[in-house]
């Protein structure tokens, strides 16, 4: 809602939001989409979102406003390309359709930049980010709800849970599918730890973010958050990241929720599949959503029921292994309940083969560590690949030692959220031992070859 001088002079000028309207002062004129008042700045001033793409505060002292009757909004999508849409008025959908709800937890996608500090900070909530983009309309009927409002480093495993309610409470709803706006950060981490929480899901469930805030020019908000949404009336199931793909590719990929990662810190493109293809696209411009055919998705399913086992354990470890990691630290890690140790190659670590009771040799403190109840997990910091530890005198030892992960290809952050979720079903070492090691939503994928750069077959 605009401020008590502006709410009578929009509702005399027959203008809601998200219609396009023609603003004059003192000689001066210009068009665009009246946009929802932010809960920051001037209270007495209207914002238009401009064909550029970008927003403009204005004030209303002495200002005339009209209406444009029928006409369709100009908005800027991505690389600069203009599509037309239609207000909401006009492009309704049908009442009768399943609803989407969109869950917002916060990061850059509801974010908008402080131009004091020139900082962006989250202040949008999920009703205001869909008022923000019209062309999401005829995706609709939406619902949503406002779980959080942080940017995605303040993401922990608790809220993974309060997330994971939230999906469960859409479902209880009826939604059609489920969209996730996230930061993009950490928004990995999430979805596997929803992939873990969250099985045998009926519909989609897409997490989506943004790598530009929706108040610049050149946000991918609207791209992503578009995509997202037509992904979510797709015929599959299961937790899914949307992101760009390469550059000026036009398109949105679908990844599964356990085998993704951010790849680079600022390009929309930042998101890739490790280990797996991508399982789907999406068209930014038209909303067509192609499923690859050997897709390991399921089908959606309304009759399926939910296995929710949303609970996490906060006292988990993610290690990175370093030239120069030494006893002491691994002996610091004694207090938690979990260690996920991202080794280096097939699954190696600095224990001194040779001598492995040496002072420099790790192999006697994560004994310490496993003979105290730490259920200590291995994942290959290299990523692509899986681990054998087998091959090596260090894979063995530790191995030997009961680290767990043996033939395991999980990412580490993957490894991390599920040894999370599995302490969090209970802290009986052989239950989170036998969680750990089954395959769950692709996050340990069936042994097959890949080509290296000498045209050989790895595994």
């Amino acid at each position: 809602m605009y401020s008590n001088q502006i709410e009578p002079v929009l509702k005399s000028a027959g203008i809601k939001i998200g219609e396009r309207l023609r603003y004059e002062r003192e000689g001066w004129s210009i068009e665009g989409l009246l946009m929802p008042r932010p809960d920051v700045g001037d209270p007495d001033c209207i914002v238009l979102k401009l064909s550029s793409g970008y927003n403009i505060g204005l004030c209303m002292e002495g200002a005339k406003i009209e209406k444009i009757k029928g006409e369709a909004v100009s908005i800027a999508g991505r690389g600069g390309s203009k599509e037309s849409v239609s207000a909401p008025a006009q492009s309704s959908p049908s009442p009768h359709r399943p609803h989407i709800f969109l869950l917002s937890t916060g990061g850059t996608i509801t974010s908008k930049v402080d131009y004091v500090t020139g900082a962006v900070h989250p202040v949008m909530d999920a009703e205001q980010l869909l008022s923000t983009y019209p062309r999401l309309a005829p995706l609709g009927p939406f619902k949503s709800v406002s779980l959080m409002r942080i940017l995605s480093e303040d993401m922990h495993p608790l809220r993974w849970t309060t997330l994971a309610r939230g999906v469960a409470d859409a479902l209880r709803d009826g939604s059609e599918g489920i969209v996730i706006t996230h930061g993009t950060d950490t928004m990995g981490y999430s979805a596997a730890a929803l992939s873990f929480a969250l099985q045998n899901l009926p519909v989609p469930v897409l997490l989506t973010g943004a790598q530009r805030s929706p108040d610049r020019g050149s946000s991918d908000a609207g791209d992503n958050l578009f995509c997202a949404a037509a992904a979510a009336r797709a015929n599959f199931a299961g937790v899914g990241l949307c992101m760009p793909t390469e550059p000026a590719g036009g398109r949105c990929n679908l990844h599964l929720g356990t085998r993704v990662r951010k790849c680079h810190t600022s390009a929309r493109w930042a998101f890739r599949s490790i280990g797996a293809q991508p399982f789907g696209t999406v068209d930014m411009r038209t909303g067509d959503v192609r499923l690859e055919p050997n897709s390991p998705v399921a089908a959606r399913d309304h009759s399926r029921s939910l296995h929710m086992s949303e609970k996490f354990s906060e006292n988990v470890h993610l290690a990175w292994v370093y030239p120069g990691l030494t006893p002491k630290t691994v002996s610091s890690w004694a207090d938690y309940d979990g260690v996920v140790l991202a080794a280096t190659g097939l699954g190696n670590a600095p224990v001194s083969a040779d001598e492995p009771n040496s002072p420099r040799s790790v192999l006697p403190a994560i004994r310490e560590l496993v003979e105290s109840g730490v259920i200590v997990a291995i994942a290959p910091q290299t990523l692509e690949g899986r681990i054998n530890m087998d091959v090596y005198s260090a894979g063995r030892l530790l191995h030997e030692a009961g680290v767990i992960g043996q033939g395991a290809d999980w990412l580490p952050e993957t490894a991390y959220a599920k040894l999370c979720w599995a302490l969090g079903q209970g802290h009986d070492a052989a239950l989170v031992k036998k969680l750990m090691m089954t395959p769950i939503a692709g996050d340990i994928t069936p042994r097959s070859g890949a080509p290296d750069g000498l045209g050989q077959q790895t595994i």
